[in-house]
Formats: C-alpha cells, sequence, structure tokens
C-alpha cells in the first residue's frame, strides 16, 4: 500500500483544494446490482475519492466503498473520465470528522498511525496537533480548520512568508497563502509558490 503526495491532475473536493494522489488498496460494493469489485483508491479527501476498477457502475449510483486503513464510506458515482470514476461520499458529519481526525493522524505519524486510531481511537482521539515548527526552529500555536492529506489551513498567529517550510507533527509543509485566521499549508513542495493562492 503506498500513498503519495503529488496532487491528482483535474480532482478537487468541494473545498477547491486538490486530492491527495495515492495507491490504496479498497473494495467497491453495488448494492443494485448486489456485486462487490476490487479496485485501487488512486486519490482521497473528506469529501469523495477516484478510483479504478474493472466494469465500474453508471453514474449516480449509490455504492460502498471499503478503503483499507480508513474504512467503509457511503458514496454516489459523479463521473468517469480517463479511467478513473469519481466518488462523492455520503455521510454525516461524525463520520467526515472522524475521516478528517484519520487525515491528521496520517500527516503526524503515516498509516501506522491511521491503523493505530482505529484500533484504539478513544486512546488517540485527544492527540490533537496543536503546534507547528516555524522555520527557525521556534514552535507556533495552531489548531487545525481543515486538513487533508494534500493540504492544511490552519488558525495562528503566526504568519511565515509564503514558500517558506513548516514542520506540522511528523510533516514537512510550505506557506502557500495567508488569510484572516492564519495560514495554508501545502505537503509538497510547490512550483512558484508565492503565485499560489
Amino acid at each position: 500500500m503506498k500513498v503519495g503526495v503529488q496532487p491528482a491532475a483535474g480532482s478537487k473536493d468541494r473545498r477547491g483544494s486538490e486530492r491527495v494522489s495515492a495507491q490504496l488498496e479498497g473494495r467497491l460494493y453495488v448494492p443494485a446490482e448486489e456485486r462487490e469489485l476490487e479496485c485501487m483508491v488512486v486519490n482521497l479527501s473528506v469529501s469523495g475519492a477516484g478510483i479504478h476498477c474493472e466494469e465500474p457502475p453508471p453514474l449516480d449510483a449509490f455504492v460502498v466503498l471499503y478503503v483499507d486503513g480508513f474504512g467503509r464510506f457511503d458514496g454516489v458515482t459523479t463521473r468517469y473520465c480517463e479511467g478513473e470514476l469519481g466518488l462523492k461520499f455520503v455521510c454525516k458529519e461524525a463520520k467526515r470528522k472522524r475521516l478528517e481526525q484519520d487525515l491528521e493522524v496520517f500527516v503526524r505519524e503515516g498509516m501506522s498511525g491511521v491503523t493505530h486510531l482505529h484500533r484504539d481511537r478513544r486512546a488517540a482521539a485527544g492527540e490533537r496537533i496543536s503546534a507547528f515548527i516555524c522555520p527557525d526552529g521556534s514552535r507556533a500555536s495552531c489548531s487545525i480548520a481543515d486538513i487533508s492529506m494534500q493540504s492544511a489551513t490552519l488558525k495562528t498567529l503566526a504568519r511565515p512568508a509564503v514558500g517558506e517550510a513548516i514542520l506540522l507533527g511528523n510533516t514537512k509543509g510550505w506557506v502557500v497563502a495567508h488569510h484572516e485566521q492564519g495560514i495554508d499549508v501545502q505537503f509538497r513542495e510547490p512550483s512558484g509558490a508565492g503565485n499560489e493562492r
């Protein structure tokens, strides 16, 4: 199982941030057809996923996606382009929050941390990222407003310069924008970061 931090071309969630490119084994169950397909999850975010599978179901079909390491997600097929089937997750806010937490743990600890969190969620739930390391080595307090495996929006008083690298948990990120409440960070080195929003 591999998870990368390359952008999934053309795959953006409703926030407008790119989904993370990944190679996660999964299974897709199509209730209307009573069939289950092996699939590869090629990108993932809080709001949906992109998958590759043989004989994909039609658009607007209700499906259940099982992602190794992340669990089960109800969804609807929304698009099919160049072999990639797009899914929009249909889940309650609590489920979205759990996925958001899984993504945050991934940033901090990798897949082993996500697996541990699923084994003992109550014990790990309080271990939230509350600071990041600035370029000069100092710690800056923050809270995470939004996070995926590709990027994060941090509420913080600190304002590292756009293009500077910070350390969020165990993951290196680059500041790509400032906003009223803090900063936006992405977890791959941007090209021309000063021009990105």
